[in-house]
């Protein structure tokens, strides 16, 4: 694809408007060509897994996740407040700190908050996810703890206005945080993303995924911590 298409896909990406109609069929390691270019003009915070749902792969005809980059920019903190955009859907995963070879330093709760504007059904391709950076669009990270493989236990729960939306174990995606690190830093390494240490690393998304409407919000994943935050009307 041409350096216009993504230009065009970096700005309608940054601007949450309507992502470019894709012509053509890349191959995957095309498509992460493509994404190095769309988040090339952001600084990177981090590492996120995405399509990590069997339904999900079977249905994008692939048999394995996908990874992508987390705007520096984008984070925020427990306690914060992000203004309703249409379309936006929130994932409750696990965020985990690792060393330059992937090993888990520290471990947090953690949100992340997806928005995917295709043009047309037709574009939802896997390899297309993987060239718009998976959707990537904010995350919010809870207090870090030190690593403690006993996390691996952990439950979570997500309330709207004191509503459940979301109940999950965090082995739920690729059987947890441990494997989770293991997978996305080999996957990294084999796709040309840098690894530093101190990369935050998220291990996608357990149960299900809720939409991001305007609410209150509080996921409480036991000793692991507890994230509140509200979505509100905007400007």
């Amino acid at each position: 694809m041409s350096t216009d298409f993504s230009h065009a896909l970096a700005h309608a990406i940054a601007s949450h408007a309507e992502l470019p109609e894709f012509e053509g069929e890349l191959s995957l390691d095309e498509a992460y060509r493509v994404q190095g270019s769309v988040v090339k003009p952001r600084a990177i915070g981090g590492i996120k897994a995405g399509v990590t749902a069997t339904a999900l792969q079977r249905f994008l005809k692939i048999d394995h996740a996908l990874i992508g980059r987390l705007y520096a920019d984008s984070r925020f903190a427990s306690g914060c407040s992000i203004p309703y955009v249409d379309g936006r859907t929130l994932e409750c995963e696990v965020a985990i700190i690792v060393d330059d070879k992937g090993c888990p330093k520290a471990i947090a709760p953690a949100i992340e908050i997806v928005l995917l504007r295709f043009a047309r059904p037709t574009d939802a391709s896997a390899v297309n996810l993987v060239a718009c950076n998976l959707g990537a669009d904010a995350y919010i990270v809870g207090e870090v703890l030190p690593w403690d493989p006993t996390f691996m236990d952990a439950r979570l729960e997500l309330r709207r206005d004191g509503e459940v939306i979301n109940q999950a174990a965090v082995t739920d995606a690729l059987d947890g945080p441990q494997q989770a690190a293991l997978w996305v830093s080999e996957e990294a390494d084999r796709r040309g993303f840098e690894l530093s240490d101190g990369m935050l690393i998220l291990g996608g998304a357990c149960g299900t995924v809720s939409p991001a409407t305007v609410g209150r919000y509080t996921a409480d994943y036991g000793r692991l911590g507890t994230i509140e935050f509200e979505i509100d009307e905007g400007t």
